[in-house]
């Protein structure tokens, strides 16, 4: 069952500008990356051993993009189109291929989605297509992320007290994160599923809604544990159905605890939340586009983009409460 809880919505521009940040700063470096809970936060820049599709992600200007198949790319709506930059290789758009997603007549939501599909004047050669997932994940299933977003900075406490976030020495914060640099790199994390089945609603912002789930940045010994900020926009999220691969969402927007003053787009706070399109929904519309044969097992991902979320519903794993969180941030 769907069902609906409201939240208020800030544009990933907006986020910016509160934290003195410029576009050209937030674009500076050659990539972006999802943040990594790992020692030094700096690995994970090459396929995993159970590669769920590294060579199919590519950066995409200010996001990120995933080569889905037969030619053509799967990115956010807000990132738009362009040349990618698949594997080494740089690969330009076809003009006037651009094809916005729709969220299929759901009632009370826009006619339009966050998503967004391109073809390219040449194909990537000998890149397989990916196979999107045809069935909503469950809470708790285990995910791999990859994306071009900011590179981890340096480890960050602050002591909260109400909505005043204070930067403390290390080891005397309630609260916990990582700062993040203005170098990009691609990268991939792993997590788990937090809540499927949600709508997340942009009513100050033009992208649209979107059907979503979502992660959780949580606190723990180190790990691969993943969370998407600025630049992870248009990455992937993929589960493992059996022995195959699936490309099941797309990073969007990311979201902070309540009050957050560190900007959720540029830090990553220990708690906050990473919200993906999910592609079950979208998938009729994204085989209609690409053939069947081109959609075959063994995919990519990328991560670019972080927006804010005005509406989310559905079933949760954690027990961390939704009136919590601060709203989402778009990631670009």
């Amino acid at each position: 069952m769907i069902t609906s809880a409201n939240f208020r919505l800030r544009a990933l521009f907006v986020e910016m500008l509160a934290a003195g940040l410029c576009l050209a700063a937030v674009m500076a470096g050659s990539a972006h990356a999802v943040v990594i809970n790992t020692t030094t936060g700096t690995g994970n820049t090459s396929a995993p051993a159970n590669d769920p599709g590294w060579d199919n992600v590519g950066v995409l200007g200010i996001g990120t993009g995933v080569y889905v198949g037969n030619g053509w790319v799967l990115t956010a709506g807000h990132v738009g189109g362009g040349s990618i930059v698949l594997n080494g290789g740089t690969y330009a758009m076809r003009s006037g291929s651009g094809i916005t997603l729709t969220n299929n007549g759901a009632a009370g939501k826009t006619a339009n989605t966050d998503l967004y599909m391109f073809q390219l004047i040449s194909p990537p050669p000998g890149l397989p297509g990916v196979t999107i997932a045809s069935a909503m994940a469950s809470p708790g299933d285990q995910v791999t992320m990859i994306g071009a977003g900011r590179n981890r900075g340096m480890p960050m406490e602050w002591t909260v007290t109400g909505t005043t976030w204070t930067p403390a020495p290390p080891g005397t914060g309630n609260e916990s994160g990582y700062a993040t640099q203005n170098s990009r790199s691609m990268r991939w994390g792993t997590n788990s599923l937090t809540t499927t089945g949600t709508w997340v609603q942009y009513p100050d912002y033009t992208s649209g809604d979107f059907f979503a789930f979502n992660t959780t940045f949580d606190k723990g010994p180190f790990s691969d544990e993943a969370q998407a900020v600025a630049g992870d926009s248009g990455g992937a999220v993929f589960h493992k159905n059996g022995s195959v691969w699936e490309l099941s969402g797309m990073i969007l927007a990311v979201g902070g605890l309540p009050g957050q003053q560190p900007n959720p787009v540029v830090y990553a706070v220990f708690g906050d939340t990473t919200y993906a399109a999910d592609l079950s929904f979208y998938r009729p519309q994204i085989l209609a586009i690409v053939p069947e044969p081109a959609l075959v097992p063994a995919t990519a991902v990328t991560l670019a983009g972080i927006a804010a979320i005005a509406r989310l519903t559905g079933r949760s794993k954690k027990k961390r409460a939704a009136s919590r969180r601060t709203p989402p941030a778009r990631v670009h």
